[in-house]
């Protein structure tokens, strides 16, 4: 078993069964220098995007906050140091046995670390981007994250999943756009973040427990997430949105 197999096998238990790489170069050429990656690590050739589809990851964390009374409470971030765990836990020791130089990027320190992701999962062909503000996949629809990027002097290829995919242009159905009861998603300006927020600010009980656009969404409906995942989404994105928009 070569070690992006080893890599590949490995997060499967856990849920983390998107996998992606791009060369550095090809990733940089989309973004500008500011979200650059060789800096982080000069030696690093390729980028390995690490991502979940469906609820399966959200299950292993469910289970994790199970077994420790009081985690997902007193955690400001849990399911970021959750991701984090795993992720070194799992990753870390076959890294080291190999002799790879590497380093983990994950989207939640993006103020020290600004790396985009979204650019990563193109690069990468992992998803396509999509009118709903997320990345949307051929098969899980608009139900996956990205969890980690591995930065590594290791040149890995895995063929693209979805290569150019980007969907919304040519969908017939559009479901989403009549399910989102702000009219905050249009052709014209996709997600309307300051109408989405204004409306959840005005209805409160609204698109708390899934964003109803999202849910709609023609791709991946039987890879939706599960309800608590999404309350849980919903809630945390929501108290962002309102901060950020009370400040400003």
């Amino acid at each position: 078993m070569d070690l992006l197999e080893e890599i590949t096998a490995a997060l499967a238990p856990h849920g983390l069964n998107l996998i992606g790489t791009t060369p550095v170069a090809a990733y940089e050429t989309l973004v500008p220098a500011q979200y650059h990656v060789a800096a982080l690590l000069p030696q690093a050739k390729t980028v390995v995007v690490i991502g979940n589809g469906g609820g399966a990851f959200w299950a292993g964390f469910r289970a994790y906050c199970d077994a420790r009374p009081g985690y997902l409470q007193e955690r400001a971030h849990p399911l970021d140091d959750y991701t984090v765990a795993v992720i070194e836990r799992t990753l870390a020791p076959c890294l080291e046995r190999s002799g790879a130089r590497y380093r983990f990027l994950y989207p939640f320190r993006f103020a020290t670390e600004p790396v985009s992701f979204m650019h990563l999962a193109r690069a990468a062909g992992l998803a396509g981007p999509s009118l709903l503000g997320v990345m949307i996949h051929p098969v899980y629809g608009p139900w996956l994250a990205l969890r980690t990027a591995l930065l590594t002097d290791q040149e890995f290829y895995v063929p693209p999943a979805a290569p150019g995919f980007d969907p919304c242009p040519t969908c017939t159905e559009r479901a989403c756009l009549a399910a989102c009861p702000a009219g905050a998603v249009s052709i014209e300006k996709g997600w309307d973040i300051p109408a989405c927020v204004q409306h959840r600010l005005r209805v409160e009980g609204d698109c708390v427990d899934r964003c109803h656009a999202r849910y709609d969404c023609v791709y991946g409906r039987e890879h939706r997430y599960p309800l608590d995942e999404s309350r849980y989404h919903q809630q945390r994105s929501f108290a962002e949105m309102r901060k950020y928009f009370e400040k400003n």
